[in-house]
């Protein structure tokens, strides 16, 4: 680790890229930079800075995804001996461009590029007096006028806080990082600045992997070889909540763990202290924005007070009378690591002062000393509090949001504690003359969602006629946080049916965001979700209904009546991923009429196409789907419909006076072969109903096709398929199956007879139209509808394509192809305007289950 001034993190990658060119810096899945290359990159881009006039005491702004290419572009600043600002990704456009205009950079760095700040300002020594060293970086955290506050931090109380770091973690070349942390967030300098300080490998996680809960997070750190974690405490908290349940788990040998951003729960303290087999170390790490990331550790052991530690060297406390009657104290950090003040109309603020000749901050905490050398916090004495595991809010500054908006005449802001985390609840008044039609109360959290960070985003606003006051006449904030405290917990837990799904998921949201969504079609993340929170939800969906709700899942179906219907299938037993689930037929829906629907296989092999359509066929019908048993694949065509055909006769399908029997894609040409043989037994009782069939003579999926959709569609795998295939072109489906345990989409307890045997329906699907010929229907009712590729499968082909202004019968008038043209009058066909592979996708599977419904009619 070097002093040299305005470069120390990328002296420290040069140094390390001098002495160990190959060792590992930085890895975010396959893709690995070594410090070699790390300091290459960084240099490359240091030289088209230095263009743009970078230099000490200016202003860079990184916005990029969080990965090695935002650690290349912090280096490169640190290079020039600048200034950087991370900005989060997801950060609403308004509240970037809030921020850039207060730092007022010579440059930014996006995923487009380096290009010119649009209005640089002058140097930040001209803008703030110069305390001790080159300015290092600018912390943004909120602001009581409703503007963030930009707090600008010295190279000199950087390199403080990593010299006391490393030491304090005892932190060396052979340990490994799992970067865990918004990258505007404090963590994330501390996880960075300190392992390429050492030398060590920082790896960046996959969210949608950690974020499954404790057990997947612990065998992910596992495989990794993480030694050293670092939390925000919203995360430790959480995980904890599950390991201290958990009778067994996967154990990591992660030797510290560091809980940052509020205190952390003594429950969660004691369950990961044993995580390890050799014991955890467990720090409380304590920091405000306006110092260099965090000031003090302290060593938490289980069944202790939960307290902050002394100061790192070259740092003072000291406590600051706030009552005299009360004898209450506010804690004063003083020393290198005090930032400068904040930058632009924030630049007057109280909070940095001279203290007894010392430049110092005053954070807002209570505090009290203790006899061992730490210090006890008691909350906050100011506007601010403290949200979502750690993030530090004004309230004024969602006030200033809200009474922005030219109906609303008045808003309070109150916090309340939800389960695992406090949140924040918002109430105002309107003018009604001006309020807007609909749901105001969902309108204004739109708003503000589109200007402020998730974490700022209220759980939910209520609008009062008005507000209630004290005795003498201000609002009564204890009364409106003791409202949404109630609102919070209403509707006894007890009174709820376990087995009503939705009804669970209802409480498993009110849980975490505070209050149930506003209706059926809210999304989670616009009322106020993060990655924090999904983690909440994840485990509450686990506890509630025993059912396992991956992170991937909820970032792709976030509404709530989307994810009610996801988890009412999951629990009935219907599969919701796309790999065959071992059993040839399912029962998607029972009914109690005398119609039933058969769906027959896609590519995959698997039912998962049909859980959405089962729900929106005819109420009382019966819906039943096949999938390819492995025993019958490989043997052909007529062996593989001959087999399911008697399936379906033994499960007594011929007890239905109406048997419709449908299939997507290749399911089409197994449905229309079954079909033909249902017939012989059950005569004109059964019709086919084909989805976008292929033409068996111009079949275009290639076995590598077939592989590639397995191993990224059928298991989730992100690692390119063309990995797992050997030079002599054989598939590795061994590597296959520990990557679908690493993805989390196969148990840990699986064997590869379970990748293998998904494998042979997929080969053998792909192969099975090779040199197949349509025999005539023979009297067979047949209809077939075509999608938008004329009912060839092209694989090249990608994309939704959906019909506007269809009215009550979308589809027109096709025309047969290839050999379906041998065998179907036109008159048999229907056409819709859609992309084949959307046509089960919602809005369309709408238009097709209207097409199938018209054409079940006799």
């Amino acid at each position: 680790m070097t002093s040299e001034t305005g470069a120390l993190l990328y002296s420290a990658i040069a140094g390390h890229a001098h002495e160990r060119p190959h060792a590992t810096a930085l890895s975010h899945g396959d893709h690995r930079l070594t410090y070699r290359e790390l300091a290459d990159a960084a240099d490359s881009l240091a030289l088209r800075l230095g263009g743009l006039a970078v230099a000490p005491e200016t202003v860079v702004v990184i916005d990029l995804p969080v990965g090695p290419e935002t650690v290349v572009a912090m280096a490169a600043v640190s290079k020039l001996g600048a200034a950087f600002t991370l900005l989060e990704p997801d950060l609403p456009e308004p509240r970037k461009q809030l921020i850039i205009e207060d730092c007022l950079p010579v440059a930014l760095i996006t995923e487009s590029g380096v290009t010119r700040g649009p209005r640089p300002g002058s140097p930040l020594d001209e803008r703030l007096v110069r305390r001790t060293s080159p300015a290092a970086y600018i912390g943004y955290t909120s602001g009581s006028t409703g503007v963030p506050k930009g707090a600008v931090i010295e190279q000199a109380a950087l390199e403080n806080h990593v010299r006391g770091t490393v030491d304090w973690y005892g932190l060396g070349p052979s340990d490994r990082r799992l970067f865990f942390s918004s990258i505007a967030f404090d963590l994330a300098l501390e996880q960075i600045c300190t392992s390429m300080a050492v030398g060590c490998e920082l790896v960046f996680r996959d969210e949608t992997f950690v974020y499954g809960g404790a057990d997947d997070f612990l065998h992910h750190c596992r495989r990794l070889g993480v030694t050293v974690l670092s939390l925000p405490t919203g995360v430790f908290n959480g995980f904890g909540a599950e390991l201290a349940q958990a009778a067994d788990h996967s154990a990591p040998d992660v030797r510290l763990v560091m809980a940052g951003g509020e205190a952390p729960t003594q429950a969660a303290v004691a369950a990961w202290a044993r995580i390890s087999p050799t014991g955890t170390r467990v720090v409380n790490g304590y920091g405000p924005t306006e110092t260099a990331v965090v000031v003090c550790y302290r060593d938490l052991m289980p069944g202790d007070a939960v307290a902050i530690g002394a100061p790192l060297d070259n740092i003072r406390f000291r406590l600051e009378p706030l009552d005299a009657q009360s004898g209450a104290t506010g804690l004063v950090i003083q020393g290198v690591a005090v930032g400068r003040g904040y930058l632009g109309h924030a630049a007057s603020s109280s909070a940095f002062c001279m203290i007894d000749g010392e430049w110092s901050y005053r954070t807002g905490d209570a505090a009290t000393a203790r006899s061992d050398g730490g210090y006890d916090l008691h909350g906050r004495f100011d506007s601010q509090v403290k949200v979502h595991g750690g993030f530090r809010v004004e309230l004024g500054e969602i006030v200033s949001r809200l009474l922005s908006v030219d109906h609303v005449l008045d808003a309070v802001v109150v916090p309340f504690d939800g389960v695992g985390s406090r949140l924040l609840a918002a109430w105002v008044r309107l003018d009604r003359t001006l309020a807007p039609r609909g749901n105001t109360e969902t309108d204004l959290l739109r708003r503000l969602s589109a200007t402020l960070p998730e974490y700022m985003v209220p759980s939910r606003v209520t609008v009062l006629d008005e507000f209630p006051l004290t005795s003498r006449g201000k609002v009564d904030r204890a009364a409106l946080r003791e409202l949404a405290q109630t609102r919070a917990g209403a509707g006894a837990e007890e009174d709820a049916d376990p087995a009503d799904v939705g009804e669970q998921l209802r409480l498993a949201w009110r849980h975490v965001l505070g209050s149930p969504p506003p209706d059926e079609s809210a999304s989670f993340f616009a009322v106020g979700g993060n990655s924090v929170r999904a983690i909440e939800l994840i485990t509450q969906v686990r506890v509630r209904l025993g059912v396992q709700l991956r992170a991937a899942e909820l970032y792709r179906t976030p509404r709530f009546d989307a994810l009610a219907r996801l988890l009412t299938d999951r629990r009935a037993g219907i599969p919701t991923a796309h790999h065959t689930t071992g059993t040839t037929l399912v029962t998607m829906r029972p009914g109690d009429r005398d119609r039933l629907w058969v769906f027959l296989p896609p590519l995959s092999g698997a039912v998962t196409r049909y859980a959405a359509m089962s729900r929106m066929l005819p109420a009382g019908d019966t819906v039943w789907a096949m999938e390819t048993p492995p025993e019958l694949s490989g043997k052909g065509m007529a062996t593989l419909a001959d087999g399911l055909a008697e399936v379906l006769l033994a499960q007594g399908a011929d007890r239905f006076g109406s048997i419709c029997v449908s299939g997507f894609s290749l399911g089409g040409v197994f449905g229309y072969e079954v079909a033909r043989r249902l017939r012989d037994r059950c005569g004109d009782a059964v019709r086919a109903l084909l989805i976008d069939p292929p033409d068996p003579g111009a079949h275009r999926v290639s076995v590598y096709d077939a592989f590639d959709i397995f191993v990224r569609v059928g298991w989730s795998i992100p690692t390119p398929a063309q990995q797992f295939v050997h030079e002599d072109g054989g598939f590795d489906l061994a590597a296959v199956t520990v990557a679908a345990k690493d993805a989390g989409t196969l148990a840990r307890d699986a064997d590869q007879q379970e990748i293998a045997d998904a494998w042979t329906v997929y080969e053998s699907n792909a192969r099975i139209l090779d040199g197949w010929v349509l025999s005539r229907p023979d009297g067979l009712h047949v209809r077939l509808l075509q999608g938008d590729t004329g009912g060839e499968i092209d694989y090249s082909r990608r994309g939704p394509a959906t019909v506007a202004g269809h009215g009550d019968r979308p589809w027109t008038r096709g025309r047969a192809i290839g050999q379906w043209r041998d065998i179907l009058p036109d008159d048999a066909v229907d056409r819709l305007p859609v992309d084949h592979f959307a046509l089960l996708e919602a809005p369309n599977d709408q238009l097709v289950r209207d097409w199938l419904a018209a054409r079940a009619r006799r």
